[in-house]
């Protein structure tokens, strides 16, 4: 019996339809890399889950839009979801975020009203880095301020243990300007950050590769890409134990048998359309 399987192309198939049904993204026209669009638009929206809010020490709020950061900040407490104040282009498939890429650093607008499902647009942006558990509530800047320094000077300061896995120990990094910094990033380059007492960090966001994509969405690609040709090498070594399952569902010595992949909540598993068998393979965390 030979198996017939493409374990690739159906996780592929997966997560453009996470896209689409879940995200409201249009994955017609994606192809290629289907992995890659898929994790950097996961890591471009906020999980829905209860954080611990904690403010910088420099954090104003203009007055006209307080409203909106005390709807943000119950959101933020409660695990409400926070997408709708997240940037527009947030459904846009080949979209990727320069500032998410190099500092972990997300935009909100602090509007107060849905319009098409999102908040009102407002001009000051609240910058924030989100981990799983904590929001990181930078301050309140305008639209121009995609590489000001300041940003992540607030973010060593306040908080440098959430930060220390990207200090880079005995080398120094140059200090650049917010134009110098733009121009860089305009051109795909990943940069250390030196900060005012001499601190350097590496790209607190993972980095960006010539995609303009983060680097941890192709890491996760390849990692993802590697199990699954693992699964398949799995599945024919144990393919006189799956013969005997497949016989009791109706299988007849076919010279031909299509497995697909199916992601369960505790597996990775192989179903055999067929003959309507389920049959976990690996065990999966997520």
């Amino acid at each position: 019996m030979k198996l017939i399987m493409d374990f690739k192309a159906d996780w592929h198939d997966t997560l453009k339809e996470i896209m689409s049904k879940e995200w409201g993204m249009d994955t017609t026209g994606l192809t290629t890399d289907v992995p890659v669009h898929y994790f950097n638009a996961a890591q471009r929206r906020i999980s829905a889950k209860p954080r611990t809010l904690l403010v910088s020490d420099t954090f104003q709020c203009p007055a006209e839009h307080q409203a909106g950061w005390d709807l943000i900040q119950r959101k933020v407490k409660e695990g409400r979801d926070l997408t709708p104040h997240l940037s527009k282009r947030i459904t846009k498939t080949e979209e990727t975020d320069p500032m998410l890429n190099d500092w972990d650093i997300y935009h909100l607008h602090l509007g107060t009203k849905l319009q098409n499902g999102f908040a009102s647009r407002t001009g000051p942006l609240l910058f924030a880095r989100v981990t799983d558990e904590h929001f990181y509530a930078v301050n309140v800047f305008n639209h121009s301020a995609w590489t000001e320094s300041k940003v992540v000077e607030t973010v060593h300061r306040n908080w440098p243990e959430s930060v220390a896995l990207w200090v880079m120990h005995g080398v120094r990094g140059e200090r650049l300007n917010d134009v110098e910094r733009a121009a860089l990033r305009k051109k795909r380059s990943n940069t250390f950050f030196l900060t005012e007492d001499g601190t350097t960090y590496g790209p607190i966001g993972g980095g960006t590769v010539a995609s303009g994509h983060n680097v941890f969405s192709v890491i996760q690609m390849d990692i993802e890409h590697d199990r699954l040709e693992c699964l398949e090498r799995r599945l024919v070594a144990v393919t006189d134990e799956l013969v005997c399952e497949l016989k009791k569902a109706g299988y007849k010595d076919a010279a031909e048998v299509t497995a697909k992949l199916v992601l369960t909540e505790g597996f990775y598993a192989a179903f055999f359309p067929e003959y309507g068998l389920l049959v976990n393979v690996y065990p999966r965390t997520a």
